[in-house]
């Protein structure tokens, strides 16, 4: 056997490999309720906030982890599920940052958090073209933020910035770096009908071990989906 065909073999090898190892990750996708019970005496949660109606929508979904008046009791909140938070926003995207910071100093009051800035895979506007450099900008950006924070958990809902994160863990997870980090996508309340590209991503790749719906109509399209019902 010449020395080619073995390096050909070997290479072979490899690339047969790291297919089944990228589908052993998509198809072994547990549960977020098994992430929540393992990790309850205090995870790291990764957030990738968006920018306008994104921003809000995140607050609303993190709010639902706040305990309410009649909840006062149970441990299970926001600061002591994920006593450590880190929020993920477009380098240009200074208002939800101001949201983010009133959230947190407002209604969290516990734990601590650090925001990191990562650059917009495409601007309004921006040719296609260019926009494969920037893609990879920001992908390369996320890696390190990923790298940097190695979260528990990833939480999203819809910015195209949270794909160069969620690819980011992806990746990770085949060469066996992060392995437990769970992602947890949720599909916008104004996404009645389709899912975004975001959602489709996440949900057609198995980018995301659970992808939340907010519709029933959207559950129904999509099976492998949860429904969570309206945030509000």
């Amino acid at each position: 056997m010449t020395q080619n065909v073995r390096v050909f073999l070997l290479l072979f090898l490899l690339i047969i490999l790291l297919f089944l190892r990228t589908v052993r990750v998509a198809l072994s996708s547990p549960s977020s309720q098994k992430l929540l019970k393992r990790k309850s005496d205090g995870a790291k949660l990764l957030v990738v906030i968006g920018s306008g109606g994104h921003t809000a929508e995140m607050v609303h979904i993190l709010r639902s982890f706040l305990s309410d008046e009649k909840k006062k009791k149970n441990s299970r909140d926001f600061s002591n599920l994920f006593p450590k938070r880190e929020y993920v926003f477009a380098v240009s995207d200074r208002t939800s940052v101001a949201k983010i910071e009133r959230f947190e100093r407002e209604e969290v009051k516990a734990g601590e958090y650090r925001n990191h800035f990562v650059p917009r895979a495409r601007e309004v506007g921006q040719s296609y073209f260019t926009s494969i450099f920037t893609t990879l900008m920001a992908f390369w950006q996320s890696c390190k933020v990923y790298l940097k924070t190695k979260p528990d958990a990833i939480l999203a809902n819809g910015p195209g910035t949270c794909i160069p994160v969620i690819l980011a863990c992806f990746i990770g997870k085949v060469f066996g770096y992060n392995s437990t980090c769970k992602v947890m996508y949720v599909e916008s309340v104004a996404r009645t009908r389709r899912m975004s590209l975001s959602g489709r991503l996440c949900y057609g790749l198995r980018l995301a071990d659970v992808v939340f719906v907010m519709w029933p109509q959207l559950k129904e399209k999509y099976p492998r989906s949860r429904y969570c019902g309206r945030i509000y």
